[in-house]
């Protein structure tokens, strides 16, 4: 394995693991920044960010897993999944650029 790739994934492994940190220091204070749903802008309005799709685990959580260690294990599920997603596409975009170049050469 090339040093720099096992690098990159020791890395990745890190910030998997600390991915839940942010809802265990705000567990007993509320929602961890950029957890919330609705926003009240100072003009008194209240906006509410749009979901685009259904995610795979809604809020990080699995239904009936309200402690602190069931929630870092969904937190754990989600950063795998983000991370799994993030370098299928990103192999997927290098692939195809592969091929977009091998066919020019031609």
């Amino acid at each position: 394995m090339e040093p720099w790739l096992k690098r990159t994934l020791v890395a990745l492994a890190v910030f998997i693991v600390l991915s839940p940190l942010g809802i265990l220091f705000t567990w007993d204070y509320g929602d961890a920044w950029g957890e919330w749903g609705e926003v009240k802008l100072p003009n008194g309005k209240v906006w509410t960010p749009k979901s685009y799709f259904n995610a795979p685990l809604p809020d990080y959580n699995v239904e009936g897993w309200e402690d602190k260690l069931m929630a870092s294990i969904g937190y754990w599920i989600s950063a795998v999944i983000g991370v799994a997603a993030t370098m299928l596409m990103s192999l997927g975009v290098v692939k195809t650029i592969e091929l977009w170049r091998s066919e020019e050469g031609k």
